[in-house]
């Protein structure tokens, strides 16, 4: 006979385990005058009368791409009749918890650095191998450019991101997702045929994160989550991202 698992005390045990974690937030607040990516809708929250009801709301106008957020496949998969067009209701959102390999690099100038597949192996070999079904999470220290317009143009100005090399190498892992710190994956000179990394992660199932923020503290290896709305339809969603790190295993 197959043992019967006691659900109960599973959970238990994760949640007495889960008591010695510290939640860093690595989500940006959406408020009015965020940066956002040129050619994208912006962010808008407007006061709400509703007639006859002693509740208060708040409407919200915006891009499916507003803050930190993913980018479902749908986002670089334009033809409907193909099956890798998923859209962010259809996510299975398990590719959004896991084990995180933290990677930091720079920091950088605003001169749009490629970073490259030698970068990328240097950091494992100093650090941690990423794994198959690992989430990867790129640090590069631009988050510390993120404020309103017009101080957050410098945010959109020359960012820097992921070569087109270490991108398929990190695709060839078999990784479930893969984030930055950044507007884009992709570096700030790139745009088109160009955008390496969105065509080499998208189409091939690997979800996208971008605009994280206080990554700086984390240490190589962290347990994340970050859960999409379900929206029918949708190329990307803002996210409430998370990282889980042993008790005082942190400086954010």
């Amino acid at each position: 006979m197959t043992p019967q698992i006691n659900a109960v005390g599973e959970i238990d045990r994760l949640a007495d385990t889960l008591r010695g974690f510290d939640i860093v937030d690595l989500s940006h607040t959406l408020e009015i005058g965020i940066p956002t990516f040129p050619t994208h809708p912006k962010y808008i929250i407007a006061d709400y009368v509703s007639m006859d009801d002693v509740a208060e709301f708040k409407q919200l106008i915006m891009c499916d791409h507003s803050g930190t957020h993913i980018d479902s496949p749908s986002h670089f998969v334009p033809d409907p009749e193909d099956p890798r067009r998923i859209s962010t209701a259809d996510l299975s959102v398990s590719q959004l918890i896991g084990r995180a390999v933290v990677m930091a690099f720079g920091p950088f100038e605003a001169t749009s650095h490629h970073i490259s597949l030698a970068d990328v192996q240097a950091w494992e070999a100093a650090n941690e191998p990423v794994r198959e079904g690992d989430i990867v999470i790129i640090n590069t220290g631009w988050a510390r450019h993120w404020k309103r317009i017009p101080e957050g143009f410098d945010y959109l100005r020359g960012w820097p991101g992921l070569s087109g090399e270490a991108s398929a190498y990190l695709r060839g892992k078999n990784i479930k997702a893969v984030g930055i710190d950044c507007i884009s994956i992709d570096p700030g000179d790139v745009s088109g045929a160009d955008l390496k990394a969105h065509y080499e992660f998208l189409p091939n199932g690997v979800l996208v994160l971008e605009n994280l923020t206080n990554l700086d503290g984390l240490p190589p290896v962290v347990l994340f989550a970050a859960l999409p709305l379900k929206i029918a339809g949708g190329t990307g969603s803002p996210v409430r991202a998370v990282a889980v790190v042993a008790e005082g295993d942190s400086r954010v």
